[in-house]
Parts: structure tokens; sequence; C-alpha cells
């Protein structure tokens, strides 16, 4: 089998404690470098206890470098880019001018237009680009989807999710304006993107509401998408509540409640279907890693010379225009048609 050898540009801590862990076990796939302008990924190898699938110590088959070495090494075919939001779209675009293919940490940039930019760029050069929401990947979700085509809830209605949880450091990235910080982007638009996934199309408005930090970012944001044919959703994201990330589906026969909807670790799952007369069927889905099945459809696309199909071009670029057009309401107060 070809190897899809792939570099990680940023040793945050989602790279160390999740991303990485999970690539170590996919198939088709091996880590071959860690990008790191700082003495981060020097002391992550050599605190980890990681090892490669054939139990080589990742420290003796992982290489540091900097960003620049890693684009500009020859045996490195693709960069996972886990960098801050700002930072998405500028080295989308190095990575293609390396003819690296980029796997890209969630939200894509900080607008659809920069988004769009960094796309054709690299599509243009021939590399293929993805925008990382793993969860679409996880199997709860086809068995949801599934549930949900039979007819279980009857026609869909709304679409509630919450994603919350504690960032109290004011100078973690997710509290920096300039960064590209704030709770839309970082948890919300996990909330956009399932809600316009279930309903199976973009809202056609939304309206937003925002509580801003003394940092200057959204520390909670609220929102409610209108899709039309009387189906909405509603979300909640923060950076100062309890972590929780939930989905709860409700249609005109019965719900269906997903407790743990985005970040999973392999563990069982479960999901409550309700039906009109308040009977409750509890669906157990065994557990998966939703990071290596996404980075192994990655890698999939690559060999295949395809791009996304699970997380396609327009769906990451809709689901910008909905997170645009959510700030754009906040900011004015007032329903924003898209």
């Amino acid at each position: 089998m070809v190897q899809l050898r792939i570099g990680v540009l940023g040793a945050a801590n989602i790279a160390q404690v999740i991303v990485i862990p999970s690539m170590l076990t996919a198939e088709g796939v091996v880590l071959a470098a860690i990008g790191s302008n700082s003495d981060r990924g020097a002391r992550f190898l050599a605190d980890t206890e990681l090892t490669t699938r054939e139990g080589r110590p990742l420290r003796d088959a992982v290489r540091i470098c900097t960003y620049d070495e890693l684009l500009a090494d020859p045996d490195i075919d693709a960069v996972y880019i886990g960098l801050p939001n700002h930072l998405h779209a500028e080295w989308s675009k190095r990575c293609a001018d390396a003819g690296k293919h980029v796997l890209c940490e969630k939200p894509a940039a900080r607008t659809r237009a920069e988004a769009e930019g960094a796309i054709t760029y690299c599509a243009e050069r021939g590399v293929i680009w993805m925008e990382a929401f793993m969860y679409r990947f996880h199997p709860q979700w086809r068995v949801v989807r599934e549930r949900l085509a039979a007819g279980a809830i009857g026609d869909l209605r709304c679409i509630r999710s919450v994603f919350t949880f504690t960032v109290e450091d004011a100078q973690n990235i997710r509290r920096r304006s300039e960064l590209g910080g704030g709770s839309l982007y970082d948890v919300g638009s996990y909330c956009v993107n399932v809600a316009r996934w279930l309903a199976g199309r973009s809202p056609i408005a939304v309206s937003g509401q925002q509580q801003l930090s003394p940092e200057g970012v959204d520390e909670e944001f609220q929102g409610m998408l209108d899709f039309g044919g009387g189906v909405t959703s509603l979300f909640l994201s923060s950076l100062s509540q309890p972590y929780r990330a939930e989905v709860e589906v409700l249609g005109t026969a019965g719900r269906i409640f997903v407790p743990r909807a985005f970040v999973n670790f392999s563990d069982p799952l479960w999901f409550e279907v309700e039906d009109a007369g308040g009977e409750r069927e509890r669906v157990d889905v065994a557990g998966d890693d939703e990071y290596r099945l996404e980075v192994e459809d990655f890698a999939g696309c690559v060999a295949a010379g395809r791009q996304p199909e699970v997380v396609s071009h327009d769906d990451t670029l809709a689901n910008m225009a909905t997170i645009d057009a959510l700030y754009e309401s906040a900011r004015t107060r007032r329903a924003v048609e898209l």
C-alpha cells in the first residue's frame, strides 16, 4: 500500500493530544514530521510515550523542523494545518505552492471570501484541500441520519445544538481577536455545520447575538438559522460555560437527542429516539476514532486524486457564508438574508 507521508504544521494542544495519536493508527498514513517554530514540538516529542504502528518510539520516527523546512521537504506529501484561525488561508496557499495536499483544521478561514481564495488557489495547483470537521466521520451520525431519513421523528422542524467549554486564559488563542478567536469560530462552527448537514441545505436567513469578552471576542454566541419550509435551528456556543456538546433534532412525530455530538475518543456512544407518545429508545453505537477515520478519508482522496466529498468545498464555503452572516447579524442587531 502506498503511504501518505504527512507533516503536522504547528504543535498545538489539539495536534499533540488528539490528531497525532489518531494519525499513528490510520491506515495508509505515515506521520513524518512536526513543524514547530517554537520549542513546543521538541518538548512534546521528548515527553511523549506515543509509538508508531510498528512500536517504534515516536521521538525516533518523527523529525522536528520549522514550518518552512516542513514545506520544503520533498518527502512530505501532505500537511495537517493546526495553526490559529487567522493563518489557515495563508498556510493553505503556501502548502499549495510547495505541492503539499492540505487537511486544514476548522474553521477554514475567517470569512467565506478568504476560504474561497485558499480553496481555489489549492485546486488550481492540483492540491487536495479538505476542512477537518471530524465528527461527520463518526458512525453514530450515519445511524442518526438513517433514522431521520426513515421518518423516525416525522418531518424535521428544529435542530437545537449546544457546544460550550471554559477558556479562562486571556492569552489563549480562542480569546484573541487578532488570531481569529471567538466561540462561534471555535465551537459554534460545529453547530452551524451539523444544522446545515441535517437540514440538507443552507439557511435563507440568520439571526445572531453575541456577548463580547474583555478581550473583544464573542465569549457567548446565540444563533438562529431559518432554512425555510418551517425548518429552523437554534444554537449556543460559549467559552465560559461547562463542557457540553449536544444536538437535539425535533420533528412532527418525535425527537432524536445526541448527548455526545462532536468530540469523542473511541468510547461506545448512545443516542435517544423519542416518539410522539413519549416512548424512548436508546440506540447504542460502537465507538470509533473519528479523527482516524477523517485522516483515512483524506488519504483516500489524495490517493484517488479527487477533492473531498464528506466535507466538500461547497460545504465549507456554505458554512463560512453562514458564519459571516451570523457575525453581521450580531453586529447590526438585525436578521441577515443569505
